[in-house]
This record gives structure tokens, sequence and C-alpha cells, in this order.
């Protein structure tokens, strides 16, 4: 396997791309160029490129938005590599990318763990394909898939004639069979589809008690109102959380307008940069500066002068 060289050696604060070695403190091919071209180059997942070299990814400062201008912001995406999540405007690894469990299983901190037979107390302990069942997590049973028509009711996964029913709005816990409205909550769903709004709780139709009920910051899974922070996640978290080691976690920064010369860090404060000690800007200062005399410059100042000029 191909190892990347640590730069300086032994104490490094970056490595080298695959191919390239350290001479002193600059990464050089083997024809002794310096390439300062991330895109044609190659760092390991647990790195991000930056000027040709290779940085662990705690190190690297990521995204921006920025008011630029009266009633005008500019929004800076980075990169955090293959394996990195950018929350609260630092790069994190994300352990669990990449790595694909079995059923029944979910990732945590990059291993995977058997969640079947665990114990529960909701369903959101059990992650976002597993129920809560007598404080015990089993795997949900997949509803039969129907893709029918309007004039057709989806019954044990087959398409049903259902007449009468068009132009019939049955209100929430209910709906139409043969132009009649009756109740959904109480039905078998073991083996079957919740219908007029109802969810499936233990076998059976339940009104779903938490939709459109949960306060800020919480998600209805199951009938049950949980809140984000800390929840068992595969994949994707709803705004502004990300899906980080298995787990969601608040990004504070994600829909946080700082101004010029400003960088969101932390727990969603906008700090100054400008003018900070620095020796390397992605790290030191934050995305879109650079590092000049040992002082963070914001590239984004131009663009504030080039607007009141033009004023």
């Amino acid at each position: 396997m191909a190892i990347c060289e640590k730069c300086p050696p032994v104490w490094g604060e970056f490595e080298c791309p695959l191919g390239f070695s350290c001479n002193q403190t600059q990464c050089l091919s083997a024809r002794g160029n310096v390439e300062i071209d991330c895109a044609q180059l190659s760092c390991p997942p647990q790195t991000v490129c930056a000027d040709g070299k290779c940085f662990p990814l705690s190190a690297i400062k990521c995204n921006r938005h920025v008011l630029t201008a009266e009633g005008e912001a500019r929004s800076i995406v980075s990169d955090c590599g293959r394996r990195g999540k950018c929350v609260n405007g630092q790069c994190l690894l994300d352990r669990c990318a990449d790595v694909n469990c079995e059923e029944g299983e979910i990732c945590r901190d990059g291993k995977c763990t058997m969640m079947v037979e665990a114990f529960c107390v909701q369903h959101a302990d059990c992650g976002p394909s597993l129920d809560c069942r007598n404080n015990k997590c089993v795997l949900r049973p997949q509803p039969p898939i129907c893709t029918c028509n309007p004039d057709q009711l989806c019954k044990r996964g087959e398409c049903l004639p259902n007449k009468r029913c068009g132009n019939i709005v049955c209100p929430d816990g209910s709906y139409c069979v043969e132009g009649t409205c009756i109740t959904a909550v109480g039905l078998d769903c073991s083996d079957d589809v919740c219908h007029g709004g109802t969810v499936c709780v233990e076998g059976r139709c339940q009104a779903d008690q938490c939709i459109n009920r949960c306060p800020a910051d919480h998600e209805c899974r199951e009938g049950q109102c949980r809140a984000l922070q800390g929840i068992l996640c595969t994949g994707e978290c709803p705004m502004p959380y990300e899906c980080v080691d298995g787990t969601c976690q608040r990004n504070e920064c994600s829909l946080k307008v700082c101004q010029i010369g400003e960088v969101c860090e932390g727990v969603g404060s906008c700090n100054r940069a400008e003018g900070r000690f620095c020796t390397l800007a992605i790290r030191d200062c934050g995305f879109a500066f650079k590092c000049e005399s040992n002082r963070c410059v914001d590239l984004l100042m131009a663009t504030q002068r080039a607007y009141q000029y033009y004023q």
C-alpha cells in the first residue's frame, strides 16, 4: 500500500501527496517539481489538499456565509474531502463515511454495531431502519410497495379497484373506500401499509401524534418526537445538522452570516479573523483568506471595496 510522507519528517504538520517526497518544507515530485494544483494530486482520505500539501481534516477551516455589501451575501462552500464534513466552520473526520454495514447494523465511530436485540426506549434509539419493541431493537418490516392509480387502493402490495373516491377528501386518520371515509386507526399493518396519515406502531395503524407538533430541533420518527442532537443516523440529517460518526450533530454555522473579515466558529459565533497571527491561512484564518506577513487577510475585502467604489 502506498504511503504518503510526513513533512517535515517526524513532526510534520502535513503530508506530501502520493508520489511526492518532502524536501525541508516543500513536497517535490520525482522530477523535483512543486505542484500546487490539488486537482492533479492524490491525498490520503483523512486529509484535505491545500496548496499542494495534504493537511489533517481537523486542521482545516471550511465554508463561509459573508455579508459582502448592503443586502448582499455570499456563500463559499469548501471541500473537506471524501471523508470529511464541515461542522461549525471546521472540517471533521466522519469515520462512518464509506463504511457499509450489514442489515441490522449501524455504523458508530467507524465500526459496525449490531442493533438487533439492543436495549431501547424509543424507536430513535435503534436508528432509522429499526423499531423499538418491548425495549428491544427489531428489524422494521418493509411495507409493500404500490404504485396505484387514483381509482385504486393499495392492499398487501396489490392495487385493487376503489371507485367513487376520486373527489373525496377524508379527515386525518381515515381514508376513502368505495366512496365512504372509514377510519384507518387500529387496522393491522403487520403486512400492509397504513392510510390516512397514520403510522404503523407495533403492528397497528395509529394516529401520528407528533406530525407538525414537534418543537424546533426535533424530528418525528414513528409517531415520537425526538431531539435531533445525537440521534442515530446513517447518511443525512435534516438541516442544520450533519451526520458525523453515526450521529446527528448541529452545525450552528450553516445559516450564520458574518461580516467581511469574520469567520463563524465554535457554537455559531462570528469572530474577527482579519489581522490574526497566522502561518497557514486555511488553518489559522479561514476559507478565502490569505496569510500575508503572518497576518490573516480576507480575500473578500477586495470585493467589498469594489462595491463601495462604484456607489
